[in-house]
């Protein structure tokens, strides 16, 4: 038979592991919210990356375009090598 002093102590651990296991269970609850929240803002941040990776693109692709001033002189982004090359593309899409 146990003592009345061991029986406490066995109380006391009993007491402490069931406040552990109610505090992990907690913690776990919350970690599970934390991943929840992360994973939609990783998905919303890869979706902004996306559109503006895009809008970019159209960017380039519009400045890649030889604007004619007022006075006629063109101004490019294009070396003389690429702005023949797409002097060429040109007559050819216009069937010339």
């Amino acid at each position: 038979m146990l003592g009345f002093s061991t029986h406490r102590r066995l109380s006391k651990l009993e007491e402490d592991y069931a406040r552990l296991k109610r505090d992990f269970d907690a913690l776990e609850v919350d970690m599970a919210d934390l991943y929840d929240k992360v994973k939609k803002a990783m998905g919303r941040y890869v979706k902004n990356k996306a559109l503006i990776e895009a809008q970019a693109e159209r960017q380039a692709e519009e400045q890649t375009l030889v604007p004619l001033t007022g006075d006629g002189q063109t101004h490019s982004l294009l070396t003389d090598r690429q702005r023949v090359i797409q002097q060429e593309i040109l007559r050819r899409r216009a069937g010339g």
